[in-house]
């Protein structure tokens, strides 16, 4: 109940979210000569490079170009989003001991800075899409729900990994491990099928959040199909449990913050 009012008074506090917004735009693509345009070239360059190393390698994959940036569209969301959020709250410590308001606003405005990036490699996929023969069906429509849910997983993770990092320093170097490893245990650069995995891995894998979300964008998107209910459902509890996980760690322990600075 704490955390929903916190909540309802984000209203008040918007425009301190859009500056914080505003500001890490800013940052990113200060002294940049082509500036925004980047979120889109960064996953088609990261695309273009991945797929000349690996297309020989998984050449058994239909329309590798394009799976390769499916993959790549949700991973690098939740990368870049998490891996912002882990020095949201110690990189702001002065801001925090002069200036009173909900700190969760310090992790979300990273997530949605994410989120626009998001948006900006979306528009990269579907251009790519259009030459490479995706076709446009109903079943779009679901692609904004499923946003949603990655929206409320990635928040989640942020705040969980913005709490740590103020009580154990580590974080931010063990984290930079643990999302690599993270990506190879998601099909991005692979498939299931393809690689001949024992089916006791692959049964463990498919449990693994990301999967179930690149998945889903995968069969909507190249497939013209939703995915199968395993991923359907797990999206949604994935997303839901680990947001209200990720903001009762970070409200029990949001008033202990200012010890450690």
């Amino acid at each position: 109940m704490d955390f929903i009012n916190r909540l309802v008074a984000l209203k008040k506090y918007r425009n301190m979210l859009v500056q914080l917004v505003k500001r890490d735009f800013k940052v990113r693509y200060r002294g940049s000569i082509l500036g925004v345009l980047w979120s889109v070239l960064n996953p088609l360059l990261y695309m273009l490079i991945l797929s000349l190393v690996f297309s020989r390698v998984f050449k058994q994959i239909d329309n590798y170009q394009l799976y390769l940036l499916s993959g790549l569209v949700i991973y690098n969301f939740f990368s870049e989003a998490t891996n912002m959020c882990v020095m949201s709250i110690v990189a702001n410590f002065g801001l925090i001991t002069k200036v009173y308001f909900p700190k969760f606003v310090l992790p979300l405005s990273r997530v949605i800075t994410s989120l626009i990036n998001l948006g900006f490699s979306f528009i990269a996929f579907f251009v790519l899409g259009s030459f490479l023969g995706i076709t446009v069906w109903w079943g779009y429509i679901a692609l904004p729900l499923m946003i949603v849910f990655l929206l409320l997983f990635t928040t989640g993770i942020g705040f969980i990994l913005a709490t740590l990092q103020v009580f154990m320093r580590d974080i931010q170097h063990l984290y930079s491990v643990i999302i690599t490893l993270w990506m190879y245990a998601t099909p991005i650069l692979y498939d299931f099928q393809t690689t001949q995995m024992p089916e006791t891995i692959v049964r463990i894998l498919k449990f693994n959040p990301l999967y179930c979300f690149v998945d889903f964008m995968r069969c909507v998107t190249m497939q013209g199909r939703f995915p199968e209910m395993f991923s359907v459902v797990s999206i949604p509890l994935w997303g839901i449990l680990t947001f209200v996980i990720g903001s009762v760690i970070f409200v029990k322990n949001q008033k202990k913050f200012i010890f450690y600075t």
